[in-house]
């Protein structure tokens, strides 16, 4: 049978300690009992009754001591333990004559054992006993109850004053083992008990600051500890679940508490839940989940989750945190809604504005062939230049809605090879050799990550701005180079133009900005498009240039491949 420990009321002392004390007590005086049984009685030959008496004491003290060990009743034990010390004493002492010797041995110190085991009261009848028992002995040895005594009067006097004085100083032992050991452990108790309670209000106080902390967070915080116990759950995530935390295993989280993936429509499975995943170790950011009530509103979350350790890096629990983002959503919605609509309305007004345009050219073209206006220099040269500003107001046109359409315009990136942009641009300006020479300073065409209409669209302006700008009664050159360093690629166009001042190149890529003003055709917003195209490509764009030496416009996008890039 498994041994408890049973706490004893009145006595706060050898709480921990009072099953060791008592096997002590039990074999000092079953050692007391053996040299009285045979020591102090080895002249006297046989077993006498004193000494089947001793025999039988011993016995009890092993019953009493294994007793204990099966049951752990310490209280019965003890009472046991000194009802048999005090019987074998006196018994002991009736069949000496009645000589309180063997008593002595004993009832002097009963009171301290019965004190430090039981207790004070016991303590105190335990004084009450010794002083009986002695007294009954003295008694029966002058009264003839007993065996008949050896001792003369003279003896039996001395005895009974050394059995007084032995009681008295028992009785003083006993006084100050309860004033020493019990009410100074009573003392130590209570001031650690009130060292506790204080501790445990500082305790108090700290959590609920934590809690009034948690509760003013709006993002949601949920904690657990290592077995899935939910300890925090701050007034944010009970508004969000509409309950509050509830004991159960964690694999009924989604259903419990109503978590879907981010349509709002597919739940959740256990193991996608980000606490459970942080709680096995998994660090989980921003990700994008739903919360959906009966009969409420979807909420739409983005949750991060982080596993705890302690100062040994043994996991003790998680915490996860939930920011509500319906709002931002629906704005979102909302803008993309109106984007669509902008996007709508400016290819429907570039299409209206586009025809006027087209009847005015086709209008001046045709009214320059005619045989009234050839007659007429100065006819044709004005007629000429309405057809020039009818094209270049076409270009702006073009210009202003691929320009209004790159903030809101759907990115495609992908691998995309370098070369084949360049030649698609070519393509589409319709530059000719004679008007502009094309040379490709790389071999190879190393595959970046880009929108392929994009980045010909950026190619395309930086050769026509090659062509437009050059110097006057020199043929245009355009160079198209390119730089493969680490992950990235650096591309480039470089024309033989007249160059710009670090002034110029500081207000290059202002809309509608124009650094030379000798190119009426110009729209002013090419270099601006270029330099908006690579910023919504995840790119860089410059330039690099010094006057009289042509300009290097540049620009840095990611390897799509990088460990099959191609050497520049």
């Amino acid at each position: 049978m498994k041994k408890t420990k049973t706490p004893l009321p009145g006595s706060p002392v050898f709480e921990e300690h009072r099953g060791p004390v008592f096997y002590l007590v039990t074999l000092v005086f079953a050692l007391i009992a053996a040299i009285q049984t045979f020591v102090m009685q080895g002249p006297v030959p046989g077993m006498t009754e004193a000494r089947w008496g001793g025999v039988a004491a011993l016995l009890f003290f092993a019953v009493i001591a294994g007793g204990y060990r099966l049951t752990g009743r310490l209280k019965a034990a003890s009472v046991v333990l000194l009802a048999v010390t005090y019987a074998a004493s006196i018994y002991s002492a009736l069949k000496q004559g009645g000589a309180p010797a063997p008593t002595l041995s004993y009832a002097p110190f009963l009171p301290i054992v019965a004190t430090v085991l039981l207790g004070r009261a016991a303590g105190v009848i335990s004084v009450g006993v010794s002083i009986a028992a002695i007294v009954f002995c003295t008694y029966a040895a002058q009264s003839g109850l007993a065996t008949p005594s050896p001792h003369n009067p003279e003896e039996l006097r001395i005895l009974l004053a050394s059995a007084s004085v032995l009681l008295a100083i028992g009785v003083t032992t006993y006084a100050l083992t309860y004033e020493n050991l019990i009410l100074n452990a009573t003392r130590e108790t209570i001031k650690a008990k009130n060292e506790l309670e204080e501790k445990a209000a500082a305790l108090e106080e700290s959590r609920n600051f934590l809690s009034a902390v948690m509760d003013a967070t709006h993002d949601a915080v949920i904690a657990a500890d290592a077995s899935g116990k939910l300890s925090i759950f701050n007034r944010a995530a009970r508004k969000i679940h509409g309950i509050d935390a509830q004991p159960m295993d964690s694999q009924e989280w989604p259903s419990t508490y109503s978590l879907y993936e981010a349509d709002g429509k597919t739940q959740l499975t256990f193991d996608k839940v980000p606490l459970f995943c942080a709680i096995h170790g998994q660090k989980v950011s921003g990700r994008q989940m739903a919360v959906a009530v009966p009969d409420r509103d979807i909420r739409y979350m983005v949750a991060n989750a982080t596993p705890l350790y302690d100062s040994k890096k043994k996991l003790i629990g998680a915490v996860a945190t939930m920011r509500d983002v319906t709002t931002e959503r629906q704005q979102e919605e909302e803008i993309r809604n109106q984007n669509r609509e902008i996007d709508k309305f400016a290819r429907v007004a570039s299409l209206d504005l586009q025809a006027p345009l087209n009847r005015i050219i086709m209008t001046s073209e045709a009214l320059a062939n005619s045989p009234e206006i050839r007659a007429s220099a100065r006819t044709r040269t004005d007629l000429a230049a309405v057809a020039s500003a009818a094209k270049k107001m076409g270009g702006l046109i073009k210009d202003v809605l691929y320009m209004s359409r790159l903030p809101i315009g759907e990115i495609s990136l992908q691998p995309v090879a370098v070369r084949d942009c360049i030649e698609a641009a070519i393509d589409l300006t319709g530059v000719s050799e004679a008007d502009c020479r094309l040379d490709f300073r790389f071999a190879g065409s190393p595959e970046v990550m880009a929108d392929p209409q994009c980045l010909t669209h950026v190619f395309r302006n930086l050769i026509e701005n090659a062509w437009k700008h050059a110097k006057p009664d020199v043929r245009a050159h355009a160079e198209f180079t390119c730089v493969v360093e680490n992950d990235a690629v650096t591309l480039g166009v470089k024309d033989n133009g007249r160059g710009m001042t670090q002034e110029q190149i500081d207000a290059l890529f202002v809309p509608l900005e124009r650094i030379r003003t000798d190119a009426e055709e110009d729209s002013g917003l090419g270099l601006a498009i270029c330099r908006e195209s690579l910023t919504r490509m995840g790119g860089e764009f410059w330039v690099e240039s010094e006057p009289g030496a042509g300009c290097h416009f540049r620009m840095r996008l990611p390897l799509a491949r990088p460990k099959a890039a191609l050497a520049s």
